[in-house]
């Protein structure tokens, strides 16, 4: 081996992922501080662009949402962790934490959807039913699309990997796991998102979710039965499946090395019960004319916070512009 070479992959910078900032105006918190946080924001009266960074959207309502200024952003790091960035050999956190970073309307738009779709849980539902249904709704709500560019991971928009994708209705496999963390999340039950290799109809760096309850793990992978839904077959295949030998990952070795799985008949029963309130409409062709209409703004809000970066002297280690 050549000296001076170094095979490991680069080590996980955080600070790299706050680089479109001034290192003053960035602020970590919790939803229980967040308002003493925005209070502290409003008496600087700065214009300069603040992040308010949160691990994930529980408890974060509406009167808070409004309360945020204009120049700042929220990010949401939900599966964005360390654990997930050694899946991509820690090469595109800094993008996709860039990409998980709302303004104050967007996260409105946001928390709309998440309490549309939690005001169909039936309180008396346990956590594998609210885990499916959850499931039910992504699977007929959302379009599963490939970079329709064919332009590669750095030219794809929020919309693939982020809560925007709720939105907007589409996503990749990394967005599908994305949102189903979050949902998961704020129904107190255990999810992570994952990343690795799947070999089911096509072998290729992918990302599901592994959920934890009653201290059993299952693998959900959504997209499957998002693309069958598109194809006018109804079928819930991806959820808790007997079969996993095809799945190789990288992030969360741990929860694959015991998993569990639920019987189809439970699956295909309790299915038909939570899925009874959640619209199926197939709106593919509204969708995609909706998501090219509003590629354009998410593109300059990137490359908005591209240029920052750039200001500060940090081009994230020479990554495209």
């Amino acid at each position: 081996m050549a000296i001076g070479v170094n095979l490991e992959y680069p080590a996980f910078n955080e600070s790299n992922t706050y680089a479109a900032y001034d290192a003053n105006n960035v602020y970590k918190c919790t939803v229980d501080n967040i308002m003493q946080i925005i209070n502290e924001i409003n008496i600087k009266k700065s214009n300069e662009r603040v992040l308010i960074e949160i691990e994930n959207t529980v408890g974060l309502t509406d009167e808070i949402i409004k309360s945020i200024p204009d120049n700042v952003d929220v990010r949401v790091i939900g599966g964005l962790t360390e654990e997930y960035a050694r899946s991509h050999k820690n090469q595109y956190m800094d993008y996709l934490r860039e990409k998980a970073t709302y303004s104050r309307d967007e996260l409105q738009q946001i928390n709309n959807k998440f309490k549309e779709i939690e005001s169909k849980i039936d309180p008396k539902w346990n956590d594998y039913d609210k885990a499916l249904y959850l499931y039910e709704y992504m699977k007929y709500n959302i379009v599963y699309r490939k970079g329709l560019d064919g332009l590669g991971n750095m030219s794809r928009t929020r919309t693939w990997d982020t809560l925007i994708g709720l939105i907007n209705e589409l996503s990749t496999c990394s967005g599908f796991a994305h949102i189903y963390q979050e949902l998961c999340t704020r129904q107190n039950i255990k999810c992570v998102k994952t990343g690795g290799t799947c070999i089911r109809e096509l072998s290729g760096d992918h990302a599901w979710n592994v959920v934890e309850i009653d201290g059993k793990n299952f693998i959900v992978d959504i997209i499957w039965d998002a693309q069958e839904y598109e194809k006018g077959k109804d079928v819930t295949t991806g959820f808790a499946p007997k079969e996993v030998s095809g799945y190789h990952p990288k992030a969360y070795r741990e929860m694959h090395q015991n998993l569990s799985s639920i019987s189809p008949e439970w699956v295909e029963s309790t299915s038909k019960k939570v899925s009874q309130n959640i619209p199926k409409e197939q709106k593919i062709k509204e969708r995609l004319e909706h998501f090219f209409a509003t590629r354009k703004a998410d593109w300059n809000r990137m490359m908005e916070l591209r240029g920052e970066q750039i200001k500060n002297g940090n081009n994230m280690g020479g990554m495209p512009l």
